[in-house]
C-alpha cells in the first residue's frame, strides 16, 4: 500500500442508479444519432458482447435497488485500460523515489534540471469546458501551459508546489480520494487527461489540505511512501 494510500482516505461514493449510470455514459461515450448511450463503444472499451451492455442499463426487478451490472464492470468503465493505469502508478512511485533523492544533491539527476522538473509546479483542479466533469492537471505554471489549461476548462482550485515531483504525488492523491467518482471518457469526449476526471457533483477537493495530509519531502518520509 501506498502511503497517499495510508494517510488519503477515498471520498464516499455516490449512490449508483440506473439513470446515472445511463447519464455516465452518454457523457462519456456521446450519445447515438437517437440519443440513446453508444452500446457498441461502451462493449468495445469493456470487452464484452452488446447484449451485456443492454443488461447492465435494463431497468431493476420491481422492489430492487440493485443496479445488473457487476461491481468489477462498473469499476472497470470508471478506469483507463489497465496498462494505463499501471503506468500512472508507475510514474507515481518514479516521483517517489525523486523526491526521496532531491535531499542528496549527489543523487539528482541532470536531466530533471533541464527539463525544469526541480521548479515550482502548479496542481490545478479544473471544470472541463462543455462537460459535468472536474479534472486535476499538473503544470509548470508558463504562460503556454496555463494558456493550454484555459482552453481544457475554468480553475477551481489550485495550488503551487515546489517541483514537478511534488506535483505529481499530489495530483495521484487528489485521484486516491475521488476514485469513487472517477470516470474514462472516450478520446473524442476528452483528449488529455482522461485517468483524471471524476464527476463533477462529487465532494470538493481541497488542494491545501490534502497537501497537507501527504508526508513531508524527506528521504525517510519518501521511503515510508513508497513502502
Amino acid at each position: 500500500m501506498s502511503a497517499v494510500a495510508k494517510v488519503i482516505r477515498p471520498a464516499r461514493g455516490p449512490r449508483w442508479t440506473r439513470k446515472r449510470l445511463t447519464t455516465m455514459l452518454l457523457d462519456c461515450y456521446g450519445p447515438t444519432p437517437r440519443g440513446a448511450v453508444d452500446v457498441a463503444a461502451v462493449a468495445h472499451y469493456a470487452g464484452v458482447a452488446p447484449s451485456s451492455v443492454r443488461r447492465w442499463l435494463s431497468r431493476p426487478p420491481p422492489g430492487s435497488r440493485r443496479l445488473a451490472i457487476p461491481k468489477h464492470r462498473l469499476v472497470q468503465l470508471q478506469r483507463g485500460p489497465e496498462e494505463v493505469e499501471r503506468r500512472n502508478e508507475q510514474q507515481y512511485r518514479h516521483a517517489l523515489n525523486a523526491l526521496a533523492s532531491i535531499d542528496d544533491e549527489r543523487s539528482i539527476m541532470p536531466e530533471w534540471r533541464k527539463q525544469g522538473w526541480l521548479d515550482q509546479h502548479t496542481v490545478a483542479v479544473i471544470a472541463v469546458h462543455g462537460r459535468p466533469w472536474l479534472q486535476v492537471a499538473v503544470t509548470n505554471g508558463s504562460r503556454r501551459a496555463l494558456a493550454e489549461l484555459h482552453r481544457r476548462g475554468g480553475t477551481v482550485d489550485n495550488l503551487v508546489v515546489p517541483t514537478r515531483f511534488h506535483a505529481q504525488v499530489l495530483a495521484h492523491a487528489v485521484m486516491r480520494r475521488q476514485q469513487a467518482w472517477r470516470i474514462h471518457p472516450a478520446a473524442h469526449r476528452l483528449s488529455a487527461g482522461r485517468t483524471q476526471v471524476w464527476m463533477a457533483d462529487a465532494p470538493t477537493v481541497d488542494l491545501a489540505a490534502l497537501a497537507a495530509a501527504v508526508p513531508e519531502r524527506s528521504t525517510a518520509a519518501a521511503a515510508e511512501m513508497a513502502g
